[in-house]
């Protein structure tokens, strides 16, 4: 079985187990015993914890990078739909995709050491910039069609204000939600979300969205 492991199964078992027990809590030997291995075989692919712990952030890095938070075709769809319906939309997809493994367990171990790990910090600042950069651009498409009315030097602070009241959302939804999964473990990779929608988490959402657009 040994043989089989791979780096990125045991960072994949990393996370897990730190969704679960919380980072600081997960030891080699509850990495090891996900993976059905003894822990001193951990090593053949990493030097320590510490080491997996760098990599698993690297991996989450990447992850996180290749994600884009609006469609490649903004331009067209601005331009199809009301500036409630593009950006509820947008959002609906962001959250969604949070929902799903792996990603709710990146973002929950990201999110659980930004306060003890740079790395974790930058990784976070990184997501922030580039969710300003496509809200910026999903505005200015807009306004290049006339669906919100928002002067040049208005947008960037526009678009700050609306990524802040997104992140600080998803942040508590998706914390409610892990809640609701962790009481209710399922089986299966990729298997752990398959509960129903947090209604009133997502209207917070919307909310937030109707009152960015009456705003414009």
């Amino acid at each position: 079985m040994a043989d089989k492991i791979t780096s990125d199964k045991v960072i994949r078992a990393f996370l897990d187990a730190s969704f679960m027990r919380s980072e600081g809590n997960t030891s080699l030997a509850d990495i090891a015993d996900i993976l059905h291995i003894k822990k001193a075989s951990l090593y053949n692919h990493f030097e320590s914890r510490d080491d997996i712990v760098e990599k698993t952030l690297e991996s989450c890095s990447d992850y996180l990078a290749a994600i884009n938070f609006i469609p490649g075709d903004i331009a067209s769809v601005a331009n199809k739909y009301p500036a409630d319906t593009v950006l509820k939309g947008i959002i609906s997809r962001y959250v969604k995709m949070h929902e799903k493994s792996p990603l709710f367990q990146i973002y929950t171990f990201v999110e659980s050491m930004k306060y003890f790990n740079r790395r974790a910090t930058e990784i976070i600042a990184e997501e922030n910039k580039k969710l300003i950069e496509q809200t910026e651009k999903t505005l200015i498409e807009l306004a290049k069609v006339g669906k919100i009315s928002l002067s040049e030097d208005k947008i960037r602070p526009a678009a700050k204000w609306f990524v802040a009241g997104i992140n600080d959302l998803l942040s508590n939804y998706l914390m409610a939600r892990k809640q609701v999964v962790m009481a209710n473990p399922q089986s299966g990779d990729g298997e752990l979300f398959q509960l129903e929608p947090d209604e009133k988490g997502i209207e917070k959402i919307n909310l937030l969205v109707e009152e960015f657009c009456r705003m414009l």
